[in-house]
């Protein structure tokens, strides 16, 4: 926890600026071109999500570590690899890309209102939680951290659109790498609780997924979107920024087991996105016959 503290920050803005290298002003041109499918996905990921996150603290006995990290899940904004896998996956990359980017701008806002609404409307006994910073504070550090970072990335882009087209691929592998050390230090250092830790967020970081992705379909449908708009909103509402959330949580809670939860979603959204692209594959070679 304590190098994630020192470390998490400085990565996180590195992997957010690398983020907005791919970037312009221009991709948000999905949000006047197509406003259904954009306030849709804006919907699911800022209230759907997040209402998902409170049904099962408020209606599961869980432990109250287990809880509170199920909501950070849930109000976290979209992953940074659904733009890829959008585009993989035969969605709508605009749309993705302005989700993306909309979420992340305001996520210094968005986390930590929902988690001090769950905290002052849900648990009784706050003395049992370590809550490290005051909602201005936590803003501040997510703004620094996150807003900050893309709205530079996409500025740098704009402005140096050749140059950062021949960067772009090597902060992109960079970025994965800092991900990946910043995450493996924290897992080596608290090695000894990944026992407890499957224990505790396994199971519930799955019914997390599945009543998302039965929200997105489900919606979807009632919204009449097409099959690509479709792909994209599922994609963006149920991948969600597990890097942010770590050093968020790291940052917000002094007890590791307040993260698991978001480690836990963290790697197994991605198996169930790959289930979900292999469907998606298998039906679109289905109707080619």
């Amino acid at each position: 926890m304590e190098f994630v503290k020192l470390a998490g920050p400085a990565g996180m803005f590195f992997i957010m600026f690398s983020l907005a290298l791919s970037l312009k002003t221009s991709a948000f041109k999905a949000i006047v071109s197509n406003p259904l499918s954009f306030y849709l996905g804006l919907v699911l990921q800022l209230i759907g999500m997040p209402l998902i996150g409170f049904i099962i603290a408020l209606s599961v006995p869980f432990p109250v570590e287990v809880k509170v990290g199920i909501v950070l899940i849930t109000c976290l904004p979209s992953a940074v690899t659904s733009n890829y896998l959008s585009k993989k996956m035969g969605g709508d990359v605009a749309l993705s890309i302005s989700l993306t980017a909309v979420s992340s701008l305001i996520a210094f806002l968005t986390i930590p209102i929902i988690i001090k609404i769950y905290f002052y409307f849900v648990i009784q006994d706050q003395s049992i939680i370590i809550f490290q910073t005051s909602l201005i504070g936590t803003s501040f550090k997510l703004f620094a951290i996150v807003t900050i970072p893309v709205i530079l990335g996409i500025i740098f882009n704009t402005i140096f659109d050749e140059f950062s087209k021949k960067i772009d691929p090597i902060f992109d592998k960079l970025s994965l790498i800092v991900f990946l050390f910043i995450i493996g230090v924290a897992v080596y250092q608290d090695l000894y609780l990944i026992p407890e830790y499957i224990r505790y967020a396994g199971i519930k970081t799955i019914l997390i997924f599945i009543i998302a992705f039965i929200m997105c379909i489900a919606l979807s449908k009632l919204f009449k979107l097409n099959e690509k708009d479709k792909i994209t909103v599922t994609l963006e509402t149920t991948l969600q920024n597990g890097g942010i959330g770590i050093v968020i949580g790291a940052l917000m809670f002094d007890n590791p087991k307040f993260i698991f939860p978001v480690a836990a979603y963290a790697l197994l959204q991605y198996l169930f996105i790959l289930i979900y692209y292999s469907f998606v594959r298998f039906k679109k070679g289905y109707e080619k016959y």
